[in-house]
């Protein structure tokens, strides 16, 4: 591996890149139809987030982090010890919405998408699978266009890629956050008692 990139950092990049183009979560639907217990839903995941792993160490899920969302009210409970699709599809997007936010923002999100009457949770996951393949594939397009403009293992341009699509996603982020805290106040202003019911068990 270190021998490859040594000579040719460019080509183990646009050949990563050609792999997330190809990569694409499950479909609600082919998620497994039985449930599953903690090491096997771990694997699965595993297995699923593989592509976004840089090392071995950079662990995308672990049973620490599933009793968290669960403890946190993020994820529904497990029904006897098992996980079913619909527990899947939220620790998948969980991963993935973490990356950028935090674990009480990801809450509210979940909140407003999936825990409303008659919410359709096959059809909110597919829609958010089909927006991560469509902002992989503008991200994917951007950095290829970039690259065809960089010498091999030129380190300089090759960070200053980095930290301009760093500073990108950083804007990105602000955004988002900002959205999500105005949605909160207002919220918040619509259920009064609620908020102060909160304040009091803190």
């Amino acid at each position: 591996m270190w021998g490859e990139i040594m000579e040719s950092i460019n080509k183990i990049l646009d050949s990563w890149l050609n792999d997330l183009d190809k990569f694409s979560y499950k479909d609600y639907n082919e998620f497994p139809d039985i449930d599953l217990y903690m090491d096997q839903v771990v694997t699965f995941l595993e297995k699923q987030l593989a592509i976004f792993q840089t090392s071995s160490l950079d662990k995308q899920i672990t049973s620490s982090m599933i009793n968290n969302y669960v403890k946190g009210e993020v994820v529904s409970s497990p029904i006897s010890k098992k996980y079913n699709r619909e527990h899947l599809a939220l620790i998948q997007e969980v991963c993935t919405l973490k990356q950028v936010l935090t674990i009480a923002e990801v809450k509210q999100i979940i909140d407003e998408r999936y825990r409303k009457e008659n919410a359709d949770n096959a059809t909110i996951f597919n829609n958010f699978k089909d927006l991560v393949n469509e902002k992989n594939k503008e991200a994917i397009q951007i950095t290829k266009n970039s690259l065809e403009n960089i010498e091999n293992n030129d380190l300089t341009s090759l960070t200053d890629l980095a930290v301009n699509l760093a500073l990108t996603a950083n804007s990105y982020i602000s955004i988002s956050k900002r959205i999500l805290f105005l949605a909160k106040l207002y919220q918040e202003s619509l259920n009064p008692k609620k908020k102060e019911k909160t304040e009091e068990e803190k």
